[in-house]
Parts: structure tokens; C-alpha cells; sequence
């Protein structure tokens, strides 16, 4: 999917359905832009938890940092979702994040 300057946002899940993991591997994310839509890897991993949570219906899933143990995100180091520590990440927060969270809900083809 595609932010609104067209910086595009690549996910591939792979489920290990036998040791119950999975891996969110953003490889091919663009990388990082000059203005404020870059978001730092915790932004990422806060919609990870969020999208899982959703699809779990009418389960009390605690929100807490055990709740991605069984996971692996991966993320590209100067990626917009892991820009380098001089790069703006503001709009990051909002923007980006709502945008990783419809990449991650089309991944499993459901939606909000």
C-alpha cells in the first residue's frame, strides 16, 4: 500500500501454524523521506498488536509487550518505518501507523 507521497509500505506474513509464530517481514518498505511520515519501529509494532488484537474476536487479549513474544517483526534499517535518528517522524505517528495497520489487515484479508 501507498502513503499519500506515494512511499509505498511492503509486508509479507509467514505463520507457523505447529510452533505458533508468525513473522511480519516489512523487506521492500521505501525508504526513508525527507519530510515527517517516517515512524520509528515501536509505531510498527503498536499496530501489529493492534491488528492482531482486532481479529481475535470476543477475547480479553492483554495489551502488553507478551503479546508479541510469538512474533518477529522485521523491519529494514532506513526504512520509513525504521528512518535513521536525524529523520522527522511526526506525522509518523498517526499517519504511517493507520497505514501499516491496513497493510496488515489486508495481509489477512479482513478489514476494520
Amino acid at each position: 500500500d501507498f502513503l499519500d507521497d506515494g512511499s509505498s509500505i511492503k509486508l509479507t506474513v509467514t505463520i507457523n501454524r505447529k510452533s505458533g509464530t508468525a513473522i511480519f517481514d516489512f523487506k521492500g518498505t521505501d525508504p526513508e523521506v525527507y519530510g515527517n511520515l517516517n515512524a520509528p519501529p515501536a509505531v510498527t509494532a503498536s499496530a501489529v498488536i493492534y491488528s492482531l488484537r482486532c481479529m481475535v474476536p470476543n477475547v480479553d487479549i492483554p495489551l502488553n509487550q507478551g503479546c508479541l513474544a510469538p512474533i518477529e517483526i522485521l523491519i529494514p534499517e532506513g526504512c520509513i518505518l525504521s528512518p535513521s535518528a536525524t529523520a522527522a517522524v511526526v506525522g509518523g505517528n498517526v499517519l504511517t501507523s493507520q497505514r501499516v495497520t491496513d497493510v496488515i489487515l489486508k495481509a489477512f484479508e479482513v478489514s476494520a
